[in-house]
């Protein structure tokens, strides 16, 4: 009787630690969200590289910079008012990346927009920056050019 009782609070115990930690886990990849830009990493961590505004969305190149270099992204969270658009990004670094990880990446994210912004801020843990401050478009020729290189040299292999 007293095994019995034994083996069900070891099994309550290790249940409950699992639902922590599972919760913990979701929360952090998932609940972010709830609050905002206050969640979501420092504009000065990451390297604006370019960013185009289009009829119905934005696209923004960028690199992780950093200890942040070696996650990906779990998405943004914006905010468009009176002809501004906050957006702030959020990045998961788990063990694996951080073990197995190579370096700074560069990413495209497109946000779909309601009506085109005059102005675009990048926000994150309690920095705002003006993205038209935040751009490095030399970077971005380098960038076009590596890939018009890689693609060039793709098109003479399948050619030979």
């Amino acid at each position: 009787m007293v095994k019995k009782l034994l083996k069900h609070k070891v099994l309550l115990v290790l249940s409950v630690i699992a639902f922590l930690i599972v919760g913990t886990v979701l929360m952090y990849i998932f609940g972010w969200r709830l609050w905002g830009f206050s969640a979501c990493v420092s504009p000065e961590r990451y390297i604006t590289y370019h960013y185009e505004i289009k009829d119905d969305s934005v696209e923004i190149l960028f690199t992780k910079n950093g200890f942040h270099g070696i996650g990906h992204t779990l998405g943004y969270v914006t905010e468009e008012k009176d002809g501004v658009l906050k957006i702030g990004i959020k990045y998961y670094v788990g063990l694996v990346p951080l073990l197995f990880g190579s370096g700074p990446r560069t990413e495209t994210i497109k946000i779909p927009l309601k009506t085109k912004p005059e102005k675009i801020i990048l926000c994150g843990n309690g920095f705002e920056i003006d993205i038209d401050d935040h751009v490095n478009e030399e970077f971005y020729q380098d960038y076009l050019d590596t890939l018009q290189q890689i693609e060039e040299q793709e098109k003479n292999k399948t050619s030979e």
